[in-house]
């Protein structure tokens, strides 16, 4: 039972939002839902985390390894960054992205070191 001190201090009103994470460093890209990020640059590496929505994130470099078609798009560029994973608020350094999960407009995008 709440005795409150102040009036409306037993309601459960949210406070102002917080800061908002800062953007992972790199070249400035988003990732697609269900893509999976990786530890090493090709399909056999341990699967880091899933996304489940779009997310924000940073490119460091890029790689050229295994070719991977999906539908119409295929590619062998491998991105390596950083994602922020907004829902819980961590980064995922390190992490190895298919090109083709990776929105930047081409692959490699222009402006990306090899890495």
């Amino acid at each position: 039972m709440c005795r409150p001190r102040l009036p409306g201090s037993c309601s459960a009103s949210p406070g102002p939002p917080g800061p908002r994470p800062p953007v992972p460093p790199g070249y400035a890209m988003t990732v697609q839902p269900n893509s999976n990020l990786r530890e090493a640059p090709n399909t056999s590496s341990r699967i880091v985390r899933t996304t489940i929505r779009e997310l924000e994130g940073g490119i460091e470099c890029y790689t050229r390894g295994q070719y991977v078609k999906v539908g119409n798009h295929g590619t062998n560029v491998r991105y390596l960054g950083t994602v922020l994973e907004t829902g819980i608020g961590q980064f995922l350094n390190d992490v190895w992205m298919w090109g083709g999960n990776v929105n930047v407009g081409a692959d490699p995008a222009p402006g990306i070191p090899v890495c």
